[in-house]
């Protein structure tokens, strides 16, 4: 039993839904991002996914676009990224979970990947443009490592797919909330909730929604059926917006605890 894992089964003994945000390392500076991600775990978020920057990141809309693009400006590369990890370990509680996409990983190397992966105390890894049917040695490798593996299922899913991938996932299955690229949106909360209760009809697995959740109300309705919810493009706005304000950690906390009261 994994890190994530472990932290749904506390969670659930808490009949508490998870509340997890998503940061691109590097954003808006390597300082800076590891304080954030601090205050983060500090702020009662249940786990953290970290963006490993990527040039290309098709699924991302404009706000985390302009955010990766920061990152690589700064010189975020495998070595600082893992290193900043690494030198988060043993201050964050929150489960870590990398989300990127293959390049990177094909690029250093799968098992290097994922071995840097585990010894900077992450708990799982995200391949954005992975599709299970390439994915065999990443799961197996990855399973060595004891790393979760997550992967996506989307509205446009076909259920019999979706009931493969979900068998192929640990920690949680990702469900992409709408269509399309990240940002916040406004979308059908009802059709998401059908589809969510269909697929917890057969899988015990945790089911967490993600994509266009940007505020309270949203949270407090997804969360009737899913397991947990993933805030990205919103809290990567507001830290672009006040990262340069004096008191900015803890105005980043309250906006953060805002979502999950």
């Amino acid at each position: 039993m994994g890190k994530i894992e472990n932290k749904f089964r506390e969670l659930k003994a808490k009949k508490k839904k998870a509340f997890i945000v998503y940061i691109p390392f590097g954003f808006p500076s390597i300082s800076l991002s590891g304080k954030i991600i601090t205050s983060l775990d500090k702020s009662g978020v249940d786990f953290i996914e970290v963006g490993f920057p990527f040039s290309d990141p098709l699924a991302d809309g404009t706000i985390i676009q302009k955010a990766t693009q920061i990152s690589l400006k700064n010189g975020v590369n495998p070595d600082y990224f893992f290193a900043g990890l690494e030198k988060l370990k043993s201050k964050v509680k929150a489960p870590l979970i990398i989300l990127t996409y293959y390049n990177p990983v094909y690029m250093l190397g799968l098992k290097k990947f994922l071995k840097k992966s585990k010894d900077a105390g992450v708990g799982g890894i995200m391949i954005v443009d992975l599709p299970i049917e390439e994915a065999g040695n990443y799961i197996k490798e990855a399973q060595k490592y004891e790393l979760d593996t997550i992967f996506f299922v989307t509205p446009a899913t076909e259920f019999e797919r979706a009931q493969k991938i979900m068998k192929l996932c640990r920690g949680f299955v990702y469900y992409v909330s709408v269509t399309g690229i990240t940002g916040p949106k406004d979308f059908f909360i009802k059709s998401v909730l059908e589809h969510i209760k269909r697929l917890k009809s057969c899988t015990d697995i945790a089911i967490c929604v993600g994509f266009g959740i940007h505020n309270r109300e949203q949270v407090r309705k997804l969360t009737k059926e899913s397991d947990g919810i993933i805030v990205g493009s919103a809290i990567v706005k507001y830290i672009d917006d006040h990262y340069q304000e004096k008191n900015f950690l803890n105005m980043l906390s309250t906006y953060v605890k805002g979502f999950q009261e």
